[in-house]
């Protein structure tokens, strides 16, 4: 497999393999395994939460705006 990156994103991940002292091929498996992990964890909380509510088990605006300020007042 081939993978083809902007210029940019070369550099980066050349500057990241010089700075951590690691193979850019090592970086590159170590990304693709947390993407497809985090997509796969991520489909796992939509599919739980789309079951969620269709039993009902939802949350108002007002208290989802709530948790959302007081993350902000936190950070």
């Amino acid at each position: 497999m081939e993978v083809h990156l902007a210029p940019e994103t070369e550099a980066k991940l050349n500057d990241l393999a010089r700075r951590t002292r690691r193979g850019t091929d090592d970086l590159l498996q170590e990304a693709v395994e947390n993407l497809v992990t985090y997509n796969a964890w991520f489909e796992d909380k939509v599919r739980a939460s789309i079951a969620a509510a269709e039993r009902g088990e939802l949350v108002s605006s007002d208290d989802v705006r709530a948790w959302l300020e007081q993350r902000e007042r936190t950070e």
